[in-house]
Protein backbone atom coordinates (compact mmCIF):
# COMPACT_ATOMS: atom_id res chain seq x y z
CA UNK A 1 0.00 0.00 0.00
CA UNK A 2 0.93 3.45 -1.10
CA UNK A 3 2.27 5.88 1.56
CA UNK A 4 -0.63 8.46 2.42
CA UNK A 5 0.47 11.85 2.52
CA UNK A 6 -1.52 15.32 3.91
CA UNK A 7 -1.04 18.64 4.70
CA UNK A 8 -3.12 21.07 6.81
CA UNK A 9 -3.35 24.56 4.37
CA UNK A 10 -5.37 27.93 5.59
CA UNK A 11 -6.45 30.20 3.29
CA UNK A 12 -4.63 32.83 2.45
CA UNK A 13 -5.19 37.04 1.74
CA UNK A 14 -2.03 37.96 1.96
CA UNK A 15 -1.03 38.82 -2.42
CA UNK A 16 1.80 40.40 -3.61
CA UNK A 17 5.13 41.46 -2.31
CA UNK A 18 3.71 41.43 0.91
CA UNK A 19 4.06 37.28 1.06
CA UNK A 20 8.07 37.61 1.78
CA UNK A 21 6.58 38.68 4.97
CA UNK A 22 5.27 35.19 5.43
CA UNK A 23 7.80 33.65 3.94
CA UNK A 24 10.37 35.29 6.69
CA UNK A 25 7.75 33.82 9.51
CA UNK A 26 8.24 29.96 8.01
CA UNK A 27 5.31 29.98 6.00
CA UNK A 28 5.14 28.84 2.22
CA UNK A 29 2.59 30.76 -0.18
CA UNK A 30 0.78 28.34 -2.23
CA UNK A 31 -2.41 28.14 -4.61
CA UNK A 32 -4.56 25.28 -5.44
CA UNK A 33 -6.36 24.64 -8.70
CA UNK A 34 -8.26 21.97 -10.52
CA UNK A 35 -10.97 21.04 -12.62
CA UNK A 36 -14.26 22.45 -11.98
CA UNK A 37 -12.78 24.65 -8.82
CA UNK A 38 -11.70 28.24 -8.79
CA UNK A 39 -7.98 28.74 -8.02
CA UNK A 40 -7.74 29.24 -3.79
CA UNK A 41 -4.80 31.22 -2.17
CA UNK A 42 -3.53 29.97 0.69
CA UNK A 43 -0.82 29.14 3.17
CA UNK A 44 1.53 26.20 4.40
CA UNK A 45 4.11 25.56 7.10
CA UNK A 46 7.25 25.22 4.99
CA UNK A 47 9.03 22.29 7.08
CA UNK A 48 5.49 20.70 6.84
CA UNK A 49 5.66 21.00 3.15
CA UNK A 50 8.99 20.09 2.64
CA UNK A 51 9.00 16.91 4.71
CA UNK A 52 6.04 16.16 2.24
CA UNK A 53 7.73 17.01 -0.76
CA UNK A 54 11.14 15.26 -0.15
CA UNK A 55 8.60 11.81 0.07
CA UNK A 56 5.83 12.38 -2.06
CA UNK A 57 7.52 14.33 -5.27
CA UNK A 58 4.97 15.41 -7.82
CA UNK A 59 3.75 12.02 -8.37
CA UNK A 60 2.02 11.33 -5.45
CA UNK A 61 -1.38 11.77 -3.87
CA UNK A 62 -1.94 14.62 -0.93
CA UNK A 63 -4.68 14.84 0.80
CA UNK A 64 -5.18 18.58 1.55
CA UNK A 65 -7.49 19.43 4.66
CA UNK A 66 -8.25 23.45 4.17
CA UNK A 67 -10.03 25.19 6.83
CA UNK A 68 -13.55 25.68 5.82
CA UNK A 69 -13.79 22.74 3.02
CA UNK A 70 -13.90 19.20 2.71
CA UNK A 71 -10.23 17.44 1.88
CA UNK A 72 -9.08 17.78 -1.37
CA UNK A 73 -7.17 15.09 -3.19
CA UNK A 74 -4.22 16.86 -5.00
CA UNK A 75 -0.73 16.62 -6.50
CA UNK A 76 2.23 18.71 -5.64
CA UNK A 77 2.08 20.34 -9.25
CA UNK A 78 4.67 22.97 -9.66
CA UNK A 79 7.43 24.86 -7.40
CA UNK A 80 8.70 28.72 -8.05
CA UNK A 81 12.24 28.56 -5.83
CA UNK A 82 14.55 31.28 -5.23
CA UNK A 83 16.94 32.39 -8.13
CA UNK A 84 20.53 32.32 -5.62
CA UNK A 85 19.52 30.05 -2.62
CA UNK A 86 16.89 27.14 -4.56
CA UNK A 87 14.82 27.37 -1.56
CA UNK A 88 11.15 27.07 -2.32
CA UNK A 89 9.09 29.92 -2.34
CA UNK A 90 5.89 29.01 -3.89
CA UNK A 91 4.07 25.90 -4.48
CA UNK A 92 0.84 25.48 -6.72
CA UNK A 93 -1.54 22.06 -6.30
CA UNK A 94 -3.38 20.08 -8.54
CA UNK A 95 -6.71 19.14 -7.55
CA UNK A 96 -7.58 16.02 -8.97
CA UNK A 97 -11.03 13.74 -9.30
CA UNK A 98 -10.59 10.31 -7.83
CA UNK A 99 -12.21 9.07 -10.86
CA UNK A 100 -11.25 10.50 -13.29
CA UNK A 101 -7.81 9.97 -15.26
CA UNK A 102 -5.32 12.36 -15.65
CA UNK A 103 -2.30 13.31 -17.64
CA UNK A 104 0.99 13.96 -15.47
CA UNK A 105 4.70 13.57 -16.06
CA UNK A 106 6.86 10.57 -14.37
CA UNK A 107 10.00 10.41 -13.89
CA UNK A 108 12.38 7.74 -15.73
CA UNK A 109 15.43 6.00 -14.05
CA UNK A 110 18.01 4.19 -15.47
CA UNK A 111 18.87 0.27 -13.97
CA UNK A 112 21.21 -1.91 -15.27
CA UNK A 113 24.27 -1.49 -17.08
CA UNK A 114 24.83 -1.81 -20.68
CA UNK A 115 28.12 -4.04 -21.42
CA UNK A 116 29.80 -1.19 -23.70
CA UNK A 117 29.29 1.59 -21.43
CA UNK A 118 30.69 -0.79 -18.43
CA UNK A 119 33.99 -1.50 -20.97
CA UNK A 120 34.44 2.04 -21.62
CA UNK A 121 33.73 1.75 -24.94
CA UNK A 122 30.49 3.63 -25.27
CA UNK A 123 28.37 6.55 -23.18
CA UNK A 124 25.19 6.59 -22.27
CA UNK A 125 22.89 9.15 -24.52
CA UNK A 126 19.65 10.05 -22.01
CA UNK A 127 17.18 12.35 -24.15
CA UNK A 128 14.41 12.11 -21.94
CA UNK A 129 14.38 12.62 -17.94
CA UNK A 130 10.72 12.10 -17.70
CA UNK A 131 7.64 10.63 -20.10
CA UNK A 132 4.13 11.75 -20.01
CA UNK A 133 1.72 9.45 -19.08
CA UNK A 134 -2.41 8.83 -18.64
CA UNK A 135 -4.27 7.17 -15.95
CA UNK A 136 -6.32 7.40 -12.76
CA UNK A 137 -4.82 9.48 -9.72
CA UNK A 138 -4.65 6.37 -7.52
CA UNK A 139 -2.81 4.00 -10.37
CA UNK A 140 0.35 6.70 -11.09
CA UNK A 141 3.69 5.35 -10.12
CA UNK A 142 6.56 6.70 -8.69
CA UNK A 143 8.69 6.52 -11.66
CA UNK A 144 9.02 4.11 -14.74
CA UNK A 145 12.44 2.22 -14.89
CA UNK A 146 14.33 2.24 -18.15
CA UNK A 147 16.84 -0.99 -18.04
CA UNK A 148 19.72 -0.61 -19.93
CA UNK A 149 21.62 -3.88 -19.91
CA UNK A 150 19.95 -4.85 -23.50
CA UNK A 151 22.17 -2.42 -25.02
CA UNK A 152 24.64 -4.59 -26.17
CA UNK A 153 25.24 -2.91 -29.45
CA UNK A 154 25.60 0.82 -31.21
CA UNK A 155 22.28 0.36 -33.20
CA UNK A 156 20.11 -0.58 -30.17
CA UNK A 157 18.22 2.18 -28.38
CA UNK A 158 14.70 2.55 -25.91
CA UNK A 159 12.26 4.04 -27.74
CA UNK A 160 8.96 4.95 -25.12
CA UNK A 161 6.98 2.29 -26.55
CA UNK A 162 10.00 -0.02 -25.21
CA UNK A 163 9.10 0.85 -21.63
CA UNK A 164 6.98 -1.37 -19.34
CA UNK A 165 4.20 0.08 -17.81
CA UNK A 166 1.98 -1.02 -14.89
CA UNK A 167 -1.79 -2.07 -15.49
CA UNK A 168 -4.00 1.08 -15.80
CA UNK A 169 -1.19 3.32 -17.23
CA UNK A 170 -1.22 3.81 -20.94
CA UNK A 171 1.46 6.86 -22.88
CA UNK A 172 0.91 10.44 -23.68
CA UNK A 173 4.08 10.97 -24.74
CA UNK A 174 4.40 9.49 -28.17
CA UNK A 175 5.87 6.05 -28.43
CA UNK A 176 8.34 6.57 -31.39
CA UNK A 177 10.35 9.10 -28.94
CA UNK A 178 13.84 8.20 -27.79
CA UNK A 179 14.53 7.74 -24.41
CA UNK A 180 18.19 6.75 -24.36
CA UNK A 181 20.75 5.36 -26.90
CA UNK A 182 24.43 4.53 -27.07
CA UNK A 183 27.40 7.35 -28.34
CA UNK A 184 31.09 5.99 -28.89
CA UNK A 185 33.08 7.05 -25.93
CA UNK A 186 36.06 9.21 -27.99
CA UNK A 187 33.33 10.93 -30.35
CA UNK A 188 31.47 12.21 -26.93
CA UNK A 189 34.15 13.61 -25.23
CA UNK A 190 34.95 15.52 -28.34
CA UNK A 191 31.94 16.56 -28.85
CA UNK A 192 31.72 17.67 -24.74
CA UNK A 193 33.22 21.44 -25.01
CA UNK A 194 31.05 22.43 -27.41
CA UNK A 195 27.68 21.23 -25.26
CA UNK A 196 29.19 23.26 -22.51
CA UNK A 197 29.82 26.72 -24.68
CA UNK A 198 26.13 26.90 -25.75
CA UNK A 199 24.20 25.78 -22.23
CA UNK A 200 26.45 27.87 -20.53
CA UNK A 201 24.20 31.06 -21.41
CA UNK A 202 21.10 30.31 -21.64
CA UNK A 203 21.36 29.18 -17.75
CA UNK A 204 22.69 32.76 -16.62
CA UNK A 205 19.61 33.93 -18.58
CA UNK A 206 17.41 32.49 -16.85
CA UNK A 207 18.54 33.40 -13.68
CA UNK A 208 18.44 36.92 -14.22
CA UNK A 209 14.49 36.61 -15.52
CA UNK A 210 13.13 34.40 -12.20
CA UNK A 211 13.46 37.71 -9.74
CA UNK A 212 11.14 39.59 -12.13
CA UNK A 213 8.55 36.92 -12.44
CA UNK A 214 8.54 36.68 -8.32
CA UNK A 215 8.35 40.04 -8.04
CA UNK A 216 4.77 40.18 -9.99
CA UNK A 217 3.71 36.94 -8.07
CA UNK A 218 -0.09 36.94 -7.89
Amino acid sequence: MSEKYTLSLEPRAVVGKKVKRLRRSGILPATVYGKGIEPISVQVDARSFNAVYRRAGRTALVELHIAGRQPLAAFIHALQRHPVTRDIIHADFRAVDLSQEVEVAVPLHIEGESPLVESGEAVLNQVLNAIEIRALPSNIPAHLTVDISGLDAFDKSIHVRDLALPPGVTLATPGDELVVSLAHARAAEEEAPAAEETTAEPELVRERREPRAEEEEE
